[in-house]
């Protein structure tokens, strides 16, 4: 049995009992001040919605894990129609290779977690209405490598709203924005660097899970570390707005604003002078940014600084070669989606093989021809493919 299965919150027992294994839907949850919805596909947990700093939610998680791609840059497309306007932008991103898997796991993991912990606190305060629907979701529109197991993060949940309760702060949302109202006192009672501490943290914007991203403190912690001071009346939790939607524009989000040519970067690693500039010369024709690299010692290190959007790497380099380096960076979770075309001077079988099993994206033969290497940047950053085309795509590149 697991621990959720021993709680009172009517939150779990509907997943238990009122949720079909394999279910693809949503679940609607209501109180008299907020609604929320989750939403499922084969029995895991996909996205949620709602609540009343929905947007503040997302801004922070974002930053928190995708701060590579400026959210405040991003304008919708004014036909977006899927069922959550952040989640298409993922999915958009996840597409073009911009965003890596890692990167959305975490987002949707750390939107869910918080989710489910608001309607729980909110739960213990009023009796909240719960329906059940396998209406108004898409599941071919759900990044299904991203999808959570139900189990998994209700047990997280779970976990983190007992210790909340344990540590008697059953009263404050994690969303209030702590504010000083009396700073000169505050500067009597607190010690000299408690004070600094304080008015570091406290500057009356921030929520406390903001503050506590910002600060990378736990957020249990931050609030019991300034409860005493609340008690005291020197520092007030207030509610604050949520932020503003993010713009809509009349351009199409698939063609012009994710991302534009000027904002994704190619690099080529390769010991030849002449190789680099010949792929620069095509390159910057198209409006993107190149960056040669001939050293291949500095190369990984110049790549991870630099996060590209596809590479171009030498098979045949002095002390580290293409294969290996395309080995240590699928290592890395920024790069484990990333556009890695091998260069090489032979067509052999057994390159193109052992390229495929250190996950190289394709194969490029030298001499250069523009029309091939303009072919693969359109394929790989113009016209991104879906993933089971992409996999099928690749096969038959390498």
């Amino acid at each position: 049995m697991t621990s959720y299965e021993n709680s009172n919150n009517k939150l779990f027992d509907v997943f238990l009992n009122d949720i079909p294994d394999k279910f693809t839907g949503k679940l609607e949850v209501k109180s008299s001040r907020q609604s929320w919805t989750i939403f499922l596909c084969i029995g895991h947990l996909a996205w949620a919605i709602g609540g009343k700093h929905y947007n503040r939610r997302f801004y922070k998680i974002w930053h928190q894990f995708c701060s590579n791609v400026p959210l405040e840059k991003i304008k919708l497309g004014k036909q977006d129609t899927l069922f959550c306007d952040y989640y298409h932008i993922m999915s958009v991103l996840s597409r073009r290779k911009i965003l890596t898997i890692p990167q959305i796991k975490a987002v949707v993991l750390g939107n869910l977690e918080e989710v489910l912990f608001d309607i729980l606190q909110e739960e213990s305060q009023e009796k909240l209405t719960y329906d059940v629907s396998n209406s108004g979701f898409d599941k071919t529109s759900t990044i299904i490598s991203s999808i959570v197991r139900l189990e998994t993060v209700i047990s997280r949940v779970n976990k983190l709203w007992k210790n909340w309760q344990n540590s008697n702060l059953a009263a404050y949302s994690p969303n209030l924005i702590p504010t000083i109202i009396n700073y000169e006192k505050l500067q009597k009672i607190a010690k000299n660097n408690t004070y600094k501490t304080i008015t570091k943290l406290v500057d009356g914007k921030k929520s406390l899970r903001e503050t506590a991203v910002l600060f990378k403190k736990d957020v249990r912690e931050l609030t019991l570390f300034l409860i005493p001071y609340v008690k005291n009346k020197l520092i007030h939790f207030k509610e604050g707005a949520d932020k503003k939607n993010l713009e809509r524009s009349t351009q199409d989000v698939h063609k012009k604003t994710i991302p534009k040519q000027s904002q994704a970067l190619i690099i080529c690693v390769d010991d030849s002078k002449e190789t680099c500039y010949i792929l620069e010369k095509i390159i910057k024709k198209t409006g993107y940014k190149f960056m040669g690299i001939q050293d291949s010692i500095k190369a990984l290190f110049m790549i991870i600084e630099s996060k590209p959007d596809l590479i171009f790497l030498d098979l045949m380099m002095p002390i580290a070669n293409g294969y290996e380096i395309c080995t240590q960076l699928r290592r890395v979770p920024m790069f484990e989606n990333t556009p890695i075309i091998i260069l090489t001077g032979s067509d052999g079988v057994v390159d193109r093989v052992r390229a495929k099993m250190v996950g190289a994206t394709g194969y490029l033969t030298k001499p250069i021809e523009p029309k091939k290497v303009l072919a693969l940047v359109k394929n790989y950053l113009q016209n991104p493919r879906s993933p089971d085309t992409q996999i099928k795509s690749d096969e038959s590149d390498l």
